[in-house]
């Protein structure tokens, strides 16, 4: 399936993104634009695909549902403690791209030191949060109360392990349906995730799941065949296909 609803009237969709129909909305999380600049600083070098790969997703989603607004939900950038050169072209390669197309609302996330200074010239609004069809949306660093709440910064994924040893691992968006939080897949083609079947309830980087039992949320998977629902992530450590 394409997508499932999360809250009414709106939906997780197989593309990595929340849809808001009746507003023509999308809203993606964690693109970390400049990660190959970053590594390189490093000494590790890899293809730079990442820049044109996010690209063209975007223009994919803003195509398939006719968007007129984008949320980005924090950490466009990668590098937290300077602006590299890369990152910045690539991140204004980027915000100029949508700007162009669409309303772009930008919500800050923890990797986004100095964003504000990258966009200026594209007069795209950096807000701590945003509110829109009932739903606030945060980057997911800092603790938040409002409910139903939208955010990232988790990066979630899970593995799936057949007989022999072999895993397929998925994004995947974590519902915890009753207390009103949705936690999405970060939109990054470099960002792996973290197997959150593998994670104690101390290590999740969000605090604002610290107050929760994640093993109880649902675990809605993103494949090239569209959505799966997992079930519950408690159900899911140890699973054998």
């Amino acid at each position: 399936m394409d997508r499932i609803e999360a809250f009414k009237g709106v939906y997780m969709t197989s593309e990595q993104c929340l849809l808001i129909p009746e507003e023509r909305t999308a809203v993606v999380a964690d693109l970390h634009i400049g990660y190959e600049s970053a590594l390189e600083a490093e000494g590790i070098h890899i293809p730079h695909v990442q820049t044109a790969s996010v690209k063209e997703n975007l223009l994919k989603i803003i195509d398939k549902y006719a968007l007129d607004r984008i949320i980005l939900l924090g950490d466009l950038k990668h590098e937290f403690s300077r602006n590299l050169g890369q990152e910045m072209r690539d991140v204004r390669s980027v915000m100029e791209m949508l700007s162009n197309l669409v309303e772009v609302i930008l919500v800050k996330g923890n990797h986004d030191n100095y964003i504000e200074n990258i966009v200026s010239r594209i007069q795209v609004p950096v807000v701590p949060l945003y509110r829109a069809a009932g739903l606030t949306f945060v980057h997911g660093h800092q603790p938040c109360a409002d409910r139903p709440l939208v955010m990232g910064h988790e990066h979630p994924s899970v593995k799936i392990f057949d007989r022999v040893g072999a895993y397929l691992k998925l994004p995947c968006f974590v519902h915890l349906r009753e207390e009103g939080v949705l936690v999405l897949p970060a939109f990054s083609p470099l960002a792996a995730g973290t197997d959150l079947t593998r994670v104690s309830k101390r290590d999740y980087l969000s605090p604002i799941l610290k107050n929760y039992d994640v093993g109880e949320a649902e675990i809605i998977g993103c494949s090239d065949i569209g959505l799966l629902p997992l079930g519950k992530l408690s159900t899911l450590e140890g699973l054998r296909l």
